[in-house]
């Protein structure tokens, strides 16, 4: 028999391997494909069974984009031409207003936007990332503007989770971002400028606010807009909840210092007067000390507190208290003065289910008091928390005591009288 050459063995063994190996490929293949339908079940499975993060609202609106935000439907485009000539009366008529313009407070503003001078609806809050996210209304700006009205929307830290601004302040890198957004807004919506209204924060964020404050308001001065800060009232430095807001320093980058004198006595505490003569005054001397007068406005409360026996009390719209009184027959008490100093706010008390309870709310006696002290201070005007609430009575008080005030005249003229 002859023997095969060594070469032609050596390709059969090769041949041979070769089929070994398809016919295993092949084998597997089949595998494979009768087990498919089952790898894809369990995938879909495994995929369901992951953990997902909890579904969250989806906010109206999340800013900003790269390209200027879509408008919402309800109007046209903004004006983006700011209004020019304020104040009206001798001294600033600011208020805030309601997300939605809508009800009491549209009436209000329409009754009485020829004496008011700014509005700052409560549309804007921020995320750990520093976007702006919240509301809007391209029709309230254009009928604001139509009426000489200047908007400056507040951006605010009154939410479910008021600390999450804390990481935004303390990162500059995130805090710049911010600063940015802000900006973004009120250029792209035709904003006058920006409400700042951070609240509630620790003094150890002292340096990190006035640095947001310095940067915000340096990059909206140099695009001609405004800046506004609501702050917490003080009467020293360090006191109450406005440790953190360093009045001598954040007074030199904003427009105007938005003093919440009101809530003295609030819903945490015992019953008392909201905002009582003795502290309007000892608080406006001590920002007139620290900051420029003209850019002090002094909050005014709109609202009263209803307190019950125990617990915390219930803000209420005249419109509410004005039906209690009526409901229950109340005898309307008004409180001159105390032990501490004059007082000019009015209380009552009524039966309930749950006891007696006490309402304190502002009195036209004790409004135009806190007018009487913007004049005598000269400081710049009042900021109104907020439009809707109030008792018609007040707008009245207002016309009478502000209309009339003639510091703009006084203040053209003084550069022309000798030794001023």
């Amino acid at each position: 028999m002859r023997r095969l050459p060594i070469s032609t063995v050596a390709l059969g063994i090769i041949y041979l391997a070769a089929l070994a190996v398809a016919g295993t490929l092949i084998v597997q293949t089949l595998s494979l494909a009768r087990s498919l339908p089952e790898l894809r079940a369990a995938a879909a499975t495994a995929a369901l069974a992951s953990p997902t993060s909890a579904p969250t609202a989806v906010p109206m609106i999340v800013l900003p984009t790269p390209v200027p935000p879509t408008p919402v439907p309800t109007a046209a485009d903004p004006q983006t031409a700011p209004v020019s000539y304020h104040p009206k009366s001798g001294r600033y008529i600011a208020a805030w207003l309601p997300p939605l313009f809508e009800g009491g407070a549209r009436d209000s503003f329409m009754a009485n936007a020829d004496i008011i001078d700014d509005v700052s609806p409560f549309w804007y809050s921020t995320d750990a990332g520093g976007r702006l996210y919240g509301t809007r209304d391209d029709a309230l700006v254009k009928i604001a503007h139509a009426s000489n009205v200047r908007v400056l929307p507040s951006v605010h830290n009154v939410t479910a989770n008021p600390g999450i601004v804390v990481a935004v302040l303390r990162s500059p890198t995130i805090r710049a971002r911010h600063v940015q957004n802000i900006i973004d807004e009120v250029l792209a919506r035709g904003y006058d400028g920006i409400d700042i209204d951070y609240e509630a924060l620790d003094p150890s964020l002292r340096a990190d606010f006035s640095a947001f404050i310095r940067e915000l308001g340096t990059g909206l001065h140099q695009r001609d807009k405004l800046l506004t800060v609501a702050v917490h009232a003080k009467d020293s430095d360090y006191g109450g909840m406005g440790g953190f807001q360093d009045w001598v320093e954040i007074g030199k980058h904003v427009d105007q210092l938005r003093i919440m004198t009101y809530d003295y006595h609030w819903r945490g505490s015992g019953p008392g007067p909201v905002a009582p003569a003795y502290w309007i005054d000892a608080v406006a001397k001590y920002a007139r000390s620290v900051v420029e007068p003209s850019k002090v406005l002094l909050g005014i409360h709109f609202y009263g507190y209803d307190w019950p026996p125990d617990g915390n009390a219930t803000p209420r719209p005249w419109s509410v208290i004005e039906d209690i009184i009526n409901e229950q027959g109340a005898t309307v008490n008004f409180m001159e003065r105390n032990a501490s100093g004059p007082v000019e706010e009015s209380y009552f008390s009524y039966r309930s289910p749950q006891g007696t309870r006490q309402v304190w709310l502002m009195t036209e006696t004790g409004l135009a008091s806190k007018i009487k002290t913007a004049q005598e201070l000269d400081l710049g005007g009042i900021a109104i928390w907020q439009l809707g609430y109030e008792k018609p009575a007040y707008w009245k008080t207002v016309r009478e005591n502000m209309v009339e005030d003639p510091t703009l005249v006084q203040r053209a003229l003084n550069p022309l009288i000798p030794d001023h």
